[in-house]
């Protein structure tokens, strides 16, 4: 989806798709978590830890740090999926555990045989 797409809402007026919207923007931060994290991975490498500690003014530790998380997620599995709430939908999936629960009531299993 195209950045400023809209979608016609039920009063006929041009709104802007949320959704679309923030998949977007989820999508841009990934790539650019990525980005950064090749980037401090490159520094790590041509500088040291050190090197990379004292050009972001921050102590070896921290800089380590650094370099560990980016390499853990640079090495993670690409199709990885996070769960994450969204919204604050406190009964988003009530209806569906409702079904359920109604079909399931409405089974008849058969009796064990006794024996």
């Amino acid at each position: 989806m195209e950045r400023g797409t809209g979608a016609r809402g039920p009063d006929g007026g041009a709104m802007l798709d949320v959704r679309g919207r923030r998949e977007l923007r989820e999508r841009q931060k990934r790539e650019l978590r990525q980005e950064r994290d090749r980037i401090v991975l490159d520094l790590a490498e041509s500088l040291g830890t050190d090197g990379l500690a004292k050009s972001l003014g921050t102590t070896a530790a921290t800089a380590e740090m650094l370099v560990g998380r980016a390499r853990g997620r640079v090495s993670a599995t690409p199709g990885q999926i996070s769960a994450r709430r969204i919204t604050g939908e406190a009964d988003r999936w009530g209806e569906a555990d409702r079904l359920y629960e109604a079909l399931g009531r409405s089974v008849r299993l058969p009796a064990l045989p006794t024996g």
